[in-house]
């Protein structure tokens, strides 16, 4: 029998056909784009097909992001998941908390916080400097205690970019 992974057992909380897709009757297509791009290897087999211009589009987004987001918080926690795979979760998760929509971008800095050991361990393992910097950029707005962030900062400053500024 097959191990059912963190991103399978947050999937199966939502009604992927209740919720809506810009394109398609509803987000029913989504779970399989996301199992999908999770056992990608390669940045364009990681490519977020089902979500880009359906749930995502540049700053507007769908209610959909939300459980999206979930799911790829639980993703970030299984570090099975290729270094390509992370980075393109963070990314997605980083375009989800600036949507135009307050309400759903607060929603999804919420889904960021239920996992931020995450991303504290995305920035202290080294394994990627733009994955680091966009954990951190996301630690940083979804952190609710200042001097873990300062400490953060203190501590792994070294894995980040050097042109960060703390004002970033």
């Amino acid at each position: 029998m097959k191990a059912i992974t963190m991103m399978e057992l947050e999937i199966g909380l939502y009604d992927w056909y209740a919720l809506p897709c810009r394109r398609c009757p509803s987000a029913a297509h989504v779970p399989g784009d996301l199992l999908r791009m999770a056992s990608a290897q390669t940045l364009e087999e990681a490519e977020p097909r089902g979500i880009d211009f359906h749930v995502l589009q540049e700053s507007w987004a769908t209610p959909t992001v939300v459980p999206v987001a979930r799911v790829l918080m639980a993703g970030l926690a299984d570090r099975s998941v290729s270094a390509v795979v992370r980075n393109r979760f963070l990314d997605l998760l980083w375009s989800f908390v600036i949507v135009d929509d307050e309400d759903i971008a607060a929603e999804c800095l919420d889904a960021v916080r239920g996992g931020i050991w995450a991303l504290y361990e995305e920035i202290l393992s080294g394994d990627s400097q733009g994955s680091a910097l966009l954990a951190y950029w996301l630690v940083k707005d979804a952190e609710t205690t200042p001097a873990r962030v300062d400490r953060l900062l203190a501590t792994a400053r070294h894995r980040l970019p050097e042109d960060l500024y703390e004002e970033d």
